[in-house]
């Protein structure tokens, strides 16, 4: 990461505390460690999302019906079947 593609944020004294600590424990950069954190909290907010998502899918028989309609009709055109679910 270049030092222009940095920026600085304030955070509490014990969260900077905590993250120096961190980051020594791993032996990396803070800014790296800070960096790891938030794509991990993104990715897991898109899979709650996409959880969400299956779960209303899942509630609405109707819909989960044309749903599995179209999965039908795509995986006819693959050889290998898709996964159940």
């Amino acid at each position: 990461m270049a030092a222009s593609d940095t920026t600085t944020i304030r955070v509490p004294i014990e969260a900077r505390d905590r993250l120096n600590s961190l980051a020594a424990r791993r032996g990396e950069p803070a800014g790296e460690v800070v960096a790891k954190l938030v794509r991990a909290a993104d990715e897991d907010a898109m899979l709650a999302e996409v959880a969400k998502g299956f779960e209303q899918l899942a509630s609405d028989p109707k819909a989960l019906v044309a749903y599995r309609a179209e999965s039908d009709e795509i995986e006819s055109g693959f050889d290998a079947p898709i996964p159940e679910w």
